[in-house]
């Protein structure tokens, strides 16, 4: 509860900092504000609290992802420093809108009331869809903030309607008390709860970018500043996924067949389309938005393939997925900057030539996100199929496997332009935090390979 409340006053300040002409000590400051958050966060650990009637709890599930989620947001703001620094106006605001998000992910994680979800998810959705227009004289930014908006507000308004319909079944917005009302059907529910049940998870699923929810990703992404979707990638997707694993845990389980059908057609659907949609980009963005849509995919078998072990393997795939997706991010920043803003995969070509290191260390990161060992990707990937397989999903976690493998052609495109000679050299100039983040990653993705955590976290 400290973290949450001190991040909330953190964004304040620093909304408030814009107006000063020390716009130097924003990252500072910001940074400094997360990294006090981050201890408040660790303190808490086995102790657990709930408040506002058991609205919301702080238990070691939500703690874990929210110590996550504010190391990988760190990594953006130290990002942010090089990114923002020929920026003038609106900085302070953009740094704090994040923050504002980060607390609606922190509501995300620590849920026991529908209403509060539905607070967690707004908070963390409106800051987003005015950071997603960010470059105001960007057409691509302007409909990728306009289209995010109206998606976005049609996904809450599905989300709501099935709220109503779960309250007007089960008299209450409390997830143990509509478990309870659901026990009691056995698997045989009525229509009106089973249709505010399947509208929820449409709402959620929006949120998280899985297939068939996912069309808004690509020009999202693609549109908005690159920091932001750094942003969307990591954070967003971790709270997002930690709030259906919650709602799935505290009020579903174990699932109705008709929900079970729906999760089982989304996952396939979502490795399939993220999958073959990624070879066919030439745009680096966009090519990350349909791996995104993939790996959600793969967390999806995770939510459903429901053990112990599966927090902590949700937890374990989100952070190292998110660890090998913010220094791509940063590489692909300082290439754009090299070639003069073309986003494509030939951007990378020659890299090998003008900057080994960094062409060493981006191939550590695509070969994580194929799931190649002996990257932390590999590990988080085997540990999915052999929690899926024990629980008897078989045939999907098969189907998963075919996709894993066609997934792992897309990341070669990169690599393949990466050790390609270019024949118009392009200067590439990296800064010394920014070659910092990029090596503690990739020395982290390799490191997290061989500690595989199991923490008590439900």
């Amino acid at each position: 509860m400290n973290a949450l409340i001190f991040t909330s006053i953190l964004g304040i300040v620093i909304l408030y900092l814009g107006f000063t002409n020390y716009k130097k000590i924003l990252s500072p400051v910001a940074i400094t504000g997360l990294l006090i958050s981050l201890y408040l966060s660790w303190k808490e650990w086995g102790l657990g609290s709930k408040i506002f009637h058991d609205m919301i709890i702080f238990d070691n599930f939500s703690i874990a992802f929210n110590i996550s989620m504010l190391i990988i947001t760190i990594l953006i703001f130290l990002f942010g420093i090089d990114y923002y620094k020929l920026m003038e106006f609106h900085v302070a605001e953009q740094y704090a809108l994040m923050i504002f998000a980060l607390v609606g992910a922190f509501l995300m994680t620590s849920f026991s009331n529908l209403i509060m979800l539905f607070m967690g998810i707004e908070i963390l959705s409106i800051p987003l869809y005015i950071l997603a227009g960010g470059k105001k004289t960007s057409f691509r930014s302007n409909e990728a903030s306009f289209k995010y908006f109206m998606l976005g507000s049609f996904a809450t308004a599905f989300f709501l309607f099935g709220v109503a319909l779960v309250y007007g079944a089960s008299a209450s917005f409390y997830l143990p008390e509509i478990k309870s009302y659901i026990a009691q059907f056995n698997g045989n529910l009525p229509p009106m709860l089973m249709l505010g049940l399947l509208f929820i998870l449409i709402g959620i699923a929006f949120k998280v970018a899985v297939a068939p929810f996912h069309f808004w990703s690509p020009d999202v992404y693609e549109g908005s500043p690159t920091l932001v979707t750094v942003f969307m990638a990591t954070v967003v997707k971790t709270a997002g996924f930690a709030a259906f694993y919650r709602f799935l845990g505290m009020g579903l389980l174990p699932l109705p067949s008709h929900l079970e059908k729906a999760l089982w057609v989304m996952t396939a659907l979502s490795l399939f389309i993220g999958n073959l949609a990624a070879l066919n980009q030439t745009n680096f963005k966009r090519l990350l938005a349909y791996s995104s849509i993939s790996h959600s995919g793969f967390i999806l078998l995770i939510l459903l393939s429901q053990h112990n072990s599966s927090a902590s393997v949700l937890l374990y795939y989100t952070f190292v997925y998110s660890l090998a997706t913010v220094p791509l991010f940063i590489i692909f920043v300082l290439m754009k900057r090299a070639t003069e803003g073309i986003e494509d995969l030939t951007i990378f070509r020659g890299l090998f030539k003008e900057k080994p290191w960094i062409a060493v260390f981006i191939t550590i990161l695509l070969l994580s996100l194929a799931g190649i060992p002996p990257t932390a990707g590999f590990m988080a990937k085997y540990q999915v199929f052999v929690l899926s397989i024990s629980q008897g999903y078989l045939f999907i976690s098969i189907f998963a496997i075919i996709m894993a493998i066609i997934g792992i052609y897309y990341y070669f495109f990169v690599m393949r332009e990466v050790f390609t000679e270019s024949k118009i050299p392009n200067p590439i100039i990296v800064g010394k935090l920014n070659a910092a983040i990029i090596i503690a990653c990739g020395i982290a993705v390799l490191i997290s390979a061989f500690f595989i955590w199991n923490l008590p976290l439900l």
